[in-house]
């Protein structure tokens, strides 16, 4: 089954309902709980997405969208060899350069986000979800 890796922006897309991203970050999410794709994220992400969504919807209901991932996506555990490798990357943004590395080492053929000029331009396709869905559709 076709790995992708989901950034952390559009799981907070879904779980905040944000109108302009909702409906194409739902259908990524819907494919992956599907099975039609296999959903990855990183450790990190978890962290990032409990931390956001308790200062906008509260601390259960954050929980909640946790289990919620836990339950649909793979994830990538953070360890010391993932986080040389991000390190490593001279990355701007190294938050970034771990997810970056999470999608690599799990062999992910591609990454799923909004902030593609947040990525490295070689390697991985990064994919928006819009264009992730019309290359799926």
């Amino acid at each position: 089954m076709k790995k992708v890796f989901v950034d952390t922006n559009i799981l907070l897309d879904v779980f905040l309902n944000r109108e302009s991203f909702v409906e194409p970050a739902a259908a990524v999410f819907a494919d992956c709980e599907s099975g039609k794709v296999k959903g990855i994220v990183s450790a990190i992400s978890l962290n990032n997405l409990h931390y956001i969504l308790s200062r906008h919807i509260g601390k259960n209901k954050a929980l909640e969208a946790v289990r919620i991932v836990l339950n649909i996506f793979t994830v990538v555990p953070l360890d010391d060899k993932l986080l040389r490798l991000a390190a490593d990357l001279s990355h701007k943004d190294f938050e970034d350069a771990i997810q970056y590395h999470s999608a690599t080492q799990i062999g992910a053929v591609c990454i799923i986000t909004r902030d593609a000029g947040h990525f490295p331009k070689d390697g991985i396709p990064i994919l928006s979800p819009c264009d992730y869905l019309e290359m799926n559709s």
